[in-house]
């Protein structure tokens, strides 16, 4: 990959879920058998697997999308929204819930995709800025702690930190002030037509990734790299 010139891309922001780490394998009968179990609550894998199924056909409904607004926007609101819409799911008794919610927030959970480590590292060699920009309801810098990839990245913004959310444009912005760049220089990578797509609205570019995936398959992020390099490239020669 090129230096960045003056123009081009010089940074990348990331979604997070479904982007660089897999959301899909996150709410599992294993894993819910063990938080049911520290909370006192005594479940075999095929009961667990079947109130998994239950309690993600009621939240991911499509009427249940009214309910989900502002969740991500702190901590205690992601709490009480996702605890409640978990429990109106069964209805299930407050320690079944309290697991679920924990499935859903456990960090050790969130697995990346297998190019997303070699893509961090490589654009963080080349020297393009990169950060991560989600719409989340906790702190998952440990999950870049843990995969070893927390110190290359400049930037790390929260919705629940920041009191706002995509698809509000003033959220991208915020972001790039952190990398210390301006809009137009940073491409936002996502999956979201609506909320990640709305960084066009607020001047960057965007890159959004097919809704098929799975932790084991290659997201394509290798794109990133060919797409920072075209552009940096055609600056350089332009000099």
């Amino acid at each position: 990959m090129s230096e960045p010139g003056e123009g081009g891309v010089h940074g990348v922001l990331f979604d997070f879920a479904g982007t660089l780490f897999d959301d899909t394998g996150v709410l599992t009968a294993p894993r819910l058998v063990a938080k049911a179990g520290d909370r006192g609550v005594r479940l075999d894998e095929q009961v667990a697997a079947t109130l998994i199924r239950r309690t993600l056909a009621y939240v991911d409904a499509p009427e249940r999308g009214a309910a989900k607004e502002g969740c991500d926007l702190s901590p205690d609101a992601h709490r009480r929204i996702w605890t409640g819409l978990i429990a109106d799911a069964g209805p299930f008794e407050p320690p079944l819930v309290e697991a679920l919610y924990d499935c859903l927030t456990d960090n050790d959970a969130w697995l990346p995709y297998p190019d997303t480590l070699p893509v961090l590292e490589a654009l963080s060699a080349a020297g393009v800025r990169t950060g991560v920009l989600s719409n989340i309801g906790w702190d998952i810098r440990p999950v870049f702690k843990r995969t070893g990839v927390l110190d290359q990245l400049n930037a790390v913004v929260l919705s629940c930190e920041v009191g706002l959310a995509k698809p509000d444009p003033a959220i991208f912005g915020v972001a790039c002030e952190r990398l210390g760049l301006s809009a137009g220089r940073v491409l936002f990578v996502g999956d979201d037509p609506v909320k990640d797509g709305a960084a066009a609205r607020a001047g960057l570019p965007v890159y959004l990734l097919p809704s098929e995936r799975d932790v084991r398959v290659s997201r394509g992020l290798t794109a990133i790299l060919r797409l920072a390099d075209a552009e940096n490239g055609r600056e350089t020669a332009a000099q």
